[in-house]
């Protein structure tokens, strides 16, 4: 096989698979990018839907708190006489503050105010919160979020009664609202408790309005964790009575972006939100391993916030070891491909030119090609000598020893033959028991060196004797073709076999 067209077919198919391969990566790299886009508009979708609960709630509440309703919205059954489930701890005064007390309301209520009869009238619209909680969202909503699943802590802060509402319970004796519950007057100024969760006089002044606003990331007190609190206020006769502030914590925003359809590749996410005033950071999801984030996406999803999102280089290689091995196989198994067509292909072509009774070049060798090859040799000075052989009587074999001693007697000279020449030089079976030698470098004195080669290699192998042969050595000159010097070469061999038998 030509070792110059294996190279030459291996790096083609090398760059042809590498190309594929490359066109496969980028695309799913593509893909990978498109994705990260994807997660980011899944979880504000998902937020949205927590902005559009934070508001349903928020106008349940209004609806409940205004004096023309005749029917609370919520179905809980809440005792007529709430004030005997009142309870205090110290300055604190509500409902569940220890335990729950009163089985009808989940959350717990805590107040400075002692005074029962002021707020315990608006615990039948606390209802809403929770009955609103526990079922599903409105029937015509066009929100389909129902797959995920928020343990959001949602407060109810009331600005004429002055108390606060948490939907779960909470022990008083451990944790008390205070930054909420500042008397000033026995009221809750909003204005003052606002900055503890930190909104900005901006958002503040909207939320006075009547908009629904969004907090700065802050340290919560409560979960001891850093959240975004939504707030959107309720209302009492077009006036402002309350706010629902829903917090999103660090659960909250991982259900929010989790990627159900994928969940190896949510292993190797790292996500967190970046406040963009601030500069505070919520990391709510770090890759299980981590190397290099390859690919990184960051958006907007709030004036206030921006999402980032990286995908660590483990996953890419993890998702993409079916294309590697693939590419590696098919690069193998197009190189074996490759080497076996090459390899019958140089047979083929050897048959063609080869003589298969001595394994020597046949007549279709003698091309022009080989005569321009030949032609090109003498014009630079390199000698090329013919040499024309034959087997001395080959008839007197076949007619008395056989036709299988005549095809012998041939196989031994062919093979004598090839014994003696190099691989630079040519040995042809010209046809019967006629031979032609062309060697290269060779001159007419040399060349009698090859003669001696043969008569001793035709000696070691015909042990008895059946070939004898005569031969003739003609040297190329400037203008000679392969033809003509082998006709001249003919003419010597039959001067050989003359001088060989005639009697003297």
């Amino acid at each position: 096989m030509s070792q110059p067209k294996f190279i030459s077919a291996i790096i083609f198919i090398v760059i042809l698979t590498t190309s594929i391969f490359t066109s496969f990566i980028v695309n799913e790299y593509l893909g990978l990018r498109s994705y990260m886009g994807y997660i980011a508009e899944n979880g504000k979708s998902a937020l949205f839907h927590e902005e559009y609960i934070n508001q349903n709630i928020a106008f349940r509440l209004s609806r409940a708190f205004s004096p023309s309703a005749s029917v609370i919205d919520n179905k809980v059954n809440i005792p007529h006489d709430i004030c005997q489930y009142a309870e205090s701890v110290g300055e604190t005064y509500g409902l569940n503050l220890l335990k729950q007390t009163l089985p009808t309301l989940s959350g717990t209520l805590q107040t400075r105010n002692p005074e029962c009869a002021d707020w315990s009238q608006d615990v039948a619209a606390l209802a809403n919160i929770q009955e609103y909680e526990a079922g599903a969202s409105s029937t015509y909503s066009f929100s389909n979020y129902t797959g995920y699943t928020f343990n959001n802590v949602r407060y109810y802060i009331d600005l004429i009664n002055n108390y606060i509402y948490i939907n779960r319970l909470v022990d008083t004796q451990r944790y008390t609202f205070n930054n909420w519950l500042v008397s000033n007057d026995g009221r809750i100024d909003i204005d003052r408790s606002a900055l503890t969760i930190n909104i900005d006089a901006t958002a503040l002044n909207d939320l006075h309005n009547g908009n629904n606003i969004v907090s700065h990331i802050y340290r919560d007190g409560y979960t001891e964790k850093n959240i975004i609190s939504m707030l959107t206020p309720v209302f009492q006769n077009n006036t402002i009575k309350g706010v629902i502030v829903t917090d999103i914590n660090i659960s909250d925003l991982a259900t929010s972006f989790y990627t159900a359809e994928r969940p190896l590749l949510w292993r190797f996410l790292s996500l967190y939100v970046t406040d963009n005033t601030t500069g505070d950071n919520i990391v709510f999801h770090r890759p299980a391993l981590r190397s290099v984030a390859l690919i990184s996406h960051q958006e907007k999803i709030t004036r206030y916030y921006t999402l980032h999102i990286k995908l660590d280089g483990i996953y890419i290689v993890l998702n993409m070891l079916w294309l590697i091995a693939l590419y590696m196989l098919s690069t193998w198994l197009l190189c074996r491909y490759a080497r076996q067509q090459l390899v019958r292909h140089q047979s083929l072509s050897r048959d063609n030119v080869t003589d298969a009774m001595t394994g020597l070049y046949n007549r279709k060798i003698m091309t022009p090609v080989l005569d321009k090859k030949v032609q090109a040799l003498i014009n630079r000075d390199i000698s090329v000598t013919v040499a024309a052989v034959d087997i001395d009587g080959l008839k007197r074999i076949n007619d008395t020893l056989g036709h299988h001693l005549g095809d012998k007697a041939i196989q031994f000279l062919g093979k004598a033959l090839a014994h003696s020449i190099r691989k630079s030089d040519y040995g042809i079976r010209l046809g019967g028991d006629e031979f032609c030698l062309i060697l290269i470098d060779y001159n007419l004195t040399t060349s009698q060196d090859v003669i001696a080669r043969v008569y001793s290699n035709l000696a070691e192998t015909d042990k008895e004797k059946l070939t004898a042969f005569s031969y003739g050595i003609y040297q190329l000159r400037p203008g000679d073709t392969l033809d003509t010097a082998l006709l001249k070469a003919d003419d010597l061999l039959y001067q050989h076999k003359r001088n060989k038998y005639t009697p003297r």
